[in-house]
C-alpha cells in the first residue's frame, strides 16, 4: 500500500512540476509577444513623429525661424514672424511632451534634430519667455521645449 501512494504522489509531483513547467513557457510566450508588439508599436510611433516634424509647414516654420528670425529684434517680429516662431515652439513642445512619455526613445530626436532645437531654442527665447507670462498663457505654456532643449544642452 505505501508503494501506491508513493507513486501516486510521485505521479502528482510529476504533473504539477509540467504543469508549471507550461505555464512557464506559455508566459515566456506572451511576453515575447508583448514586447515584439511594443517594439512595432514605438516603431510607429517614432515614424509618426518624424512625419510630423518634416512636414512642410513645420520645416517652412524652423527655416523662417533660422534664417530670419535670428537677426531680428523680438519687439519687430511680424505677426506672420510670431506664428511661425509659434508652430516651431508647439512641434518641439509636442515631441517633447511624446518622448517623456515614452513613447519614443529620445536620442534619435537628440542625434537629428538636436542642432536645430538648440538653435531655434536660443532664438526663439525671448518669445517663450514673453508667452510664459502669467498675464499670458503661464510658465508652463511650451516648458516641454524648454526640457527637450535641456537635454540637447546636456548631451552636447
Amino acid at each position: 500500500m505505501d508503494k501506491i501512494i508513493l507513486v501516486i504522489q510521485v505521479v502528482t509531483t510529476s504533473l504539477i512540476f509540467m504543469t508549471l513547467l507550461v505555464y512557464f513557457f506559455q508566459l515566456r510566450t506572451m511576453q515575447h509577444q508583448l514586447d515584439a508588439s511594443r517594439n512595432a508599436s514605438t516603431g510607429q510611433n517614432i515614424i509618426s513623429l518624424v512625419n510630423y516634424l518634416q512636414d512642410e509647414s513645420v520645416r517652412r516654420a524652423r527655416t523662417i525661424v533660422r534664417q530670419t528670425l535670428r537677426s531680428k529684434e523680438f519687439s519687430s517680429w511680424t505677426e506672420d514672424q510670431k506664428i511661425a516662431a509659434s508652430k516651431v515652439c508647439s512641434s518641439y513642445d509636442l515631441a517633447a511632451i511624446i518622448i517623456k512619455q515614452g513613447l519614443v526613445r529620445i536620442e534619435p530626436f537628440i542625434d537629428n534634430w538636436g542642432p536645430s532645437i538648440k538653435d531655434c531654442y536660443d532664438i526663439l527665447k525671448p518669445y517663450i519667455e514673453e508667452m510664459q507670462k502669467p498675464e499670458n498663457s503661464g510658465p508652463s505654456y511650451w516648458n516641454d521645449f524648454g526640457w527637450l532643449y535641456s537635454k540637447v544642452v546636456d548631451t552636447r
